[in-house]
């Protein structure tokens, strides 16, 4: 009887009750249910720190505690990261990590109810461990997702604004000017925006110039398919993500007549890649 009054009085556990017994009973319950908790929980890690960020403002290291919870958190769910070609980074150099782009747990959280889809920071916080002194760029917008966005700034993330070229070229000059002076990694998404096919998306040139124009390096980084999130059918499995660093690709000497073959190597490279290691992870989903 004391053990039922308990749960009778206490509001969290009978809402931990409900999702687990909706989980079992609903897979597209259990899909809601995950990504709701991954959304509160990549908001609650990255603004209840806040205080402590501002002693170091726009360091990149300030998500690496809120990154090593998130990652924590979200093996809860039975996902797990494994990280390979840990021996190709080099943290005295700095340039652009290029980035596959697929939907749900790429980056900051950011989180659209009219679709339920959410990002979290798990795997470039991942990254962070390793890297140790890199920053993703992102939109413009998240910014104004206040308090996240905050936050976010406080961490070193860059903002640009895709709707304005000429801003969004002043930002990467500077972060170029970084890269050569403070070994700063920018972490690029290169498609310019998520999905979840087999085939990765035509790649944008603004990250090459970049590298270029720095004549710093080029860290192709490919993510496995998330066989286990499906958004289409509401499916929120177990699974793995590999994570594979490729060798530095330098671009010293090269010019912008260089850009396009720069582009279509790179593209080539980690499409190859992201095909091996998606038919590898997929053994390990479950659904």
């Amino acid at each position: 009887m004391d053990i039922f009054n308990v749960f009778l009085n206490s509001l969290s556990l009978q809402v931990v009750v409900a999702l687990i017994v909706g989980s079992l009973l609903s897979s597209t319950f259990k899909y809601h249910a995950k990504m709701f908790i991954i959304v509160l929980m990549s908001f609650l890690v990255l603004v209840v720190p806040i205080p402590l960020f501002l002693f170091k403002p726009r360091w990149p290291l300030n998500a690496l505690i809120p990154g090593i919870v998130a990652c924590a958190f979200i093996r809860l769910f039975g996902v797990e990261y494994e990280i390979r070609g840990q021996e190709h980074i080099n943290v005295r150099n700095g340039g652009v990590v290029l980035l596959n782009h697929q939907s749900a747990i790429d980056i900051v959280s950011k989180y659209h109810p009219s679709r339920w889809r959410a990002q979290s920071c798990s795997m470039l916080s991942r990254l962070l461990r390793e890297f140790r002194n890199i920053v993703p760029v992102v939109k413009k917008e998240l910014f104004y997702m206040l308090p996240f966005g905050i936050a976010s700034y406080l961490v070193g993330v860059v903002f640009i604004d895709r709707k304005n070229t000429a801003s969004a070229k002043d930002v990467m000059k500077r972060e170029a000017v970084a890269i050569t002076k403070d070994h700063l990694k920018l972490a690029i998404f290169p498609e310019g925006t998520r999905h979840d096919n087999d085939t990765l998306l035509p790649f944008k040139k603004g990250s090459f110039h970049v590298a270029v124009d720095s004549q710093s390096i080029i860290q192709p980084v490919i993510v496995s398919k998330y066989h286990f999130l499906d958004h289409k059918r509401k499916r929120f499995g177990r699974g793995r993500v590999i994570i594979k660093i490729m060798p530095e690709i330098p671009t010293k000497g090269m010019t912008k007549a260089d850009v396009n073959e720069l582009t279509e190597r790179c593209q080539q490279l980690m499409q190859t890649e992201f095909d091996a290691l998606s038919a590898e992870a997929k053994q390990y989903c479950h659904n």
